[in-house]
């Protein structure tokens, strides 16, 4: 594990989280971990923004001043964090938020759910919950059109997924 993990753990340790429970609302997941972490939505590190896909319903002209943006149906996290991240969380109503930020800890990654270890309600709800988890939100995708499915699945590199990301053997489509 790299240093900075290491000391990241160490202060989740420590950290007596108002909040520490994780639950599925209709279309995200509610993260109490969130308030008090926020390292999702901070800086994040390396050369490739996180894409995270708009919704056609959440497209406008707003899109430029709330989110860093790749492309005109796609937010992004870089080196910068997040556009929308306040002293309280984030700024955005739920509706506004891309799916990603509404699922996370759980990518859909060409088709198929992952859970980010990287996260302090990885780290601390057990992984039978998790699954749980993953199979409400895989029951909200499966209700949105193949397109969109389609364009909120990312794809990484190999390598990254190892490092980073637990399968949870949950697929939405076929890759």
């Amino acid at each position: 594990m790299k240093k900075a993990l290491l000391e990241q753990l160490r202060e989740w340790a420590e950290t007596p989280f108002s909040n520490p429970t994780v639950r599925f609302e209709d279309t995200y997941l509610d993260n109490g971990f969130c308030v008090d972490c926020r390292l999702c939505c901070g800086p994040q590190p390396g050369d490739d923004p996180y894409p995270m896909a708009l919704l056609d319903s959440q497209l406008g002209p707003k899109n430029a001043e709330d989110f860093y943006l790749l492309d005109a149906h796609t937010a992004c996290l870089d080196e910068r964090g997040c556009k929308a991240l306040g002293t309280s969380g984030c700024t955005l109503p739920r509706h506004r938020r891309p799916v990603a930020c509404g699922l996370f800890p759980l990518v859909l990654q060409d088709g198929a759910l992952y859970l980010y270890r990287i996260c302090p309600a990885s780290l601390l709800i057990p992984m039978v919950n998790w699954l749980a988890l993953g199979q409400k939100a895989l029951a909200y995708l499966a209700k949105l059109p193949l397109k969109d499915q389609k364009r909120l699945s990312i794809h990484l590199p190999e390598s990254v997924l190892l490092e980073r990301y637990s399968p949870l053997y949950l697929n939405l489509f076929a890759k």
